[in-house]
């Protein structure tokens, strides 16, 4: 029994660090986020629910069939009824008709094209949207992990003080130190902690607006890997989704002034019937035939509704250029700007490690020093706080060079 329990409890305890200590790419994030996009999903569907219009635009091409029945009564007395030259007095009907359009092909490849074009604009807006939630998870992502670094150099400071502290104890009781030389250290350690305590809910925090911007229902506390983002150095506007729609536009404004001429256009269709029509009832089973032919239509005059159909769709092709003017200048001015952010970000990483080398030579220096009681302990606090801070802006220029790469590599 009491191995079982033994059993049970290492079990428990092997399984609570495993969820602690979970490992978690942003790889990982990023896919469950398209995974469970409902945006994503929805143009998915728009596409093939397209494939159902271009089915019907085939079935429409094909003969129509319908029904026709009628029984019409109109009684007729001395001073009263319907002049029977109009009515017959009734009419009896039950007719099969068929109706096919003929030489359409032209019509129907138009809407094949106007289908074409929406499959594709839902496709190039599913990128845009597949990029813009990439480019929110990578952020959200590098500003959790910049959580969990800060904890993680908090701890290490917090080591060396808690090192610290057990040799100034020793040097008090010694009276090479005095005891408010003790109790600054003792108090810097105590808001360390609290500094940490503050950061690992922040940090929580963090990581469950990530798992809710990505779909994910997890409330474990996992280890963030570092995100290794590599900035993108051929970047090309042709390649933007949204210089794609624009191109697309422009198609689709082609696209609708064809549809428009081709609403001019003759129509052909052909036409038969088969049943019985009489305006007798007595007669209807002598009255069974059947018939066939063909009607031709083409409009003349339509006051002038073709010119502003073509008024309209100039008029959307020249506010389409505006806008594409304006991208192409916005998205090169973007690009500039970033790069520009990215190397001065780049140099003052470096000038911050020349920084911190130095820090850490005067931190070394102090702690052989200290042992010694040749300098005064709060001229250690200030070296080491001075060290914390340095590291501090390092973390924090390292993040924002990653939120950068971010910016740029989904730029849009």
């Amino acid at each position: 029994m009491r191995r079982t329990f033994i059993f049970i409890l290492l079990l428990l305890l092997f399984f609570r660090i495993t969820v602690f200590s979970q490992n978690q790419h942003l790889d990982y994030y990023i896919s469950a986020g398209l995974h469970n996009s409902a945006l994503l999903k929805d143009y998915g569907n728009r596409i093939r629910s397209n494939a159902f219009d271009s089915l019907k635009i085939v079935a429409g091409q094909r003969p129509q069939a319908s029904v026709f029945a009628q029984a019409l009564y109109a009684p007729v007395s001395a001073n009263f009824g319907y002049d029977s030259a109009i009515t017959n007095g009734g009419n009896y009907a039950a007719l099969i008709s068929v109706n096919q359009p003929l030489f359409r092909n032209h019509f129907r490849n138009s809407q094949f094209e106007n289908i074409a074009l929406l499959n594709q604009s839902l496709a190039a807006n599913a990128t845009i949207t597949e990029n813009d939630l990439k480019k929110s998870i990578t952020a959200q992502y590098i500003t959790a992990y910049s959580d969990y670094t800060l904890v993680e150099f908090s701890r290490s400071i917090l080591q060396l003080l808690n090192g610290e502290e057990t040799l100034l104890r020793t040097l008090v009781e010694k009276g090479i130190y005095l005891q408010s030389d003790y109790l600054n250290l003792s108090v810097s350690i105590r808001a360390l902690e609290i500094s940490i305590t503050q950061d690992m809910l922040q940090y929580k925090n963090d990581i469950y607006a990530l798992n809710i911007l990505c779909g994910i229902f997890d409330t474990s506390t996992v280890t963030l890997s570092k995100p290794e983002l590599q900035a993108q150095t051929n970047i090309d506007i042709q390649n933007s989704p949204l210089m794609l729609q624009f191109k697309i536009d422009s198609l689709t404004n082609i696209n609708s002034k064809t549809l428009v001429d081709l609403n001019y256009k003759p129509k052909l269709n052909a036409f038969a019937d088969a049943g019985f029509n009489s305006i007798n009832p007595k007669n209807v089973p002598h009255n069974f035939g059947t018939s066939v032919g063909v009607n031709f239509s083409m409009p003349i005059y339509d006051g002038r509704q073709r010119k502003i159909e073509y008024g309209k769709i100039s008029l959307a092709e020249v506010t389409r250029a505006a806008y594409k003017d304006f991208y192409q200048t916005q998205f090169q001015s973007q690009v500039q700007q970033l790069k520009e952010r990215l190397a001065g970000t780049n140099e003052l990483i470096i000038k911050i490690n020349n920084q911190l080398t130095e820090q850490q030579k005067l931190i070394d220096l102090y702690k052989l020093e200290i042992e010694k009681g040749l300098v005064r302990f709060t001229d250690f606090i200030t070296a080491t706080n001075n060290y914390f801070n340095t590291r501090y802006s390092l973390k924090q220029s390292e993040i924002n060079r990653q939120q950068i790469i971010n910016e740029l590599n989904y730029i849009k």
